[in-house]
């Protein structure tokens, strides 16, 4: 088929007014449409509305409480060291440092002590001996210091 018969056609094709407008319709649009705006109650829009607000600001809210509590749960099962050491019993302490390869000079090289976790140490290690028991144990049992 060709141009000019598909032309021909089309022009065979009577014209014809599908759409019917009620008589005075375009004049009374513009009366009609300026009702409907008036209608409306005139809002005053903010930045940010109420729902906008809610929208955004409770999922922050509620990550940011969800962190807070992840933080907290964390601090609590990590303690301080001292805390920790502190449930460990001194005998067990002993026990795995002489089962371990770690030697005394490795021991005291890795520790920083000051002159009250010196004193705390000796304190535990020897207990309660004074310097009376000493010299009474040194003459029962005749040991000469100087041989040593």
């Amino acid at each position: 088929m060709s141009k000019e018969t598909k032309m021909k056609k089309l022009e065979n094709i009577p014209k014809k007014n599908i759409y019917e407008v009620p008589e005075g319709y375009f004049d009374k649009l513009p009366g009609m449409i300026q009702a409907r705006i008036e209608k409306e109650s005139p809002r005053t829009h903010f930045l940010f509305t109420w729902g906008t607000t809610l929208k955004y600001a409770l999922p922050v809210v509620f990550i940011f409480i969800v962190g807070l509590i992840w933080f907290n749960q964390s601090d609590d099962k990590k303690g301080d060291f001292n805390s920790i050491l502190a449930t460990i019993e001194t005998e067990d302490l002993v026990a795995y440092i002489g089962e371990s390869d770690i030697s005394t000079d490795e021991l005291l090289d890795a520790a920083l002590l000051d002159m009250q976790d010196a004193a705390a140490i000796e304190d535990e290690v020897y207990g309660d001996v004074y310097d009376e028991d000493l010299d009474a144990l040194i003459e029962e049992f005749d040991i000469d210091l100087n041989n040593l």
